[in-house]
């Protein structure tokens, strides 16, 4: 990824005029520019994930639309409490066997969990899946910077709402 890459996924979503629109290119941005094959974007409420948005590269589609307890997953639970990014892969032998289990139904060997933070909370979470091996560092860093800039875009297009 260039810098010009980074700049003009950062401009993508600022054009963005509304929350659906919004959540659908950060999710096809964190694709593009961290090489993954699909991603979802899940509402926090309370201790439940409910899916909002999603974009695939593969065939399959992701569960749309899906809702989990965010206490049953303890890595997921991390992301959404400390606001830091997690990965996993199902061949790591300490993976979480809840969280492994999903990628598997999924049909994805690695996750990639970042927080979507907005008014000072994890308002979101952005879930980057992978058929290959784990996320590395830059790559995370780059899914974080994403959030970060839709999480700042999502307050204003909230605020925005609400006046």
């Amino acid at each position: 990824m260039t810098t010009s890459d980074f700049e003009r996924a950062i401009a993508s979503l600022d054009q963005e005029q509304t929350v659906q629109g919004l959540l659908h290119t950060t999710c096809r941005t964190v694709v593009e520019l961290v090489g993954g094959s699909a991603c979802a974007i899940s509402r926090v409420v309370g201790d439940l994930l409910v899916g909002l948005e999603e974009f695939t590269r593969s065939r399959r589609p992701l569960e749309h639309g899906h809702e989990f307890l965010i206490s049953d997953f303890p890595l997921t639970q991390e992301v959404v409490e400390q606001g830091q990014a997690r990965s996993l892969s199902r061949r790591d032998p300490d993976a979480d066997a809840k969280e492994a289990a999903l990628l598997e139904q999924l049909g994805f060997e690695s996750l990639l969990m970042v927080c979507l933070p907005a008014g000072g909370d994890c308002w979101g979470l952005v879930e980057v899946y992978g058929e290959g091996g784990s996320f590395d560092e830059r790559r995370t860093e780059i899914a974080e910077r994403i959030a970060a800039h839709a999480g700042d875009r999502l307050g204003e297009l909230e605020r925005r709402r609400m006046s």
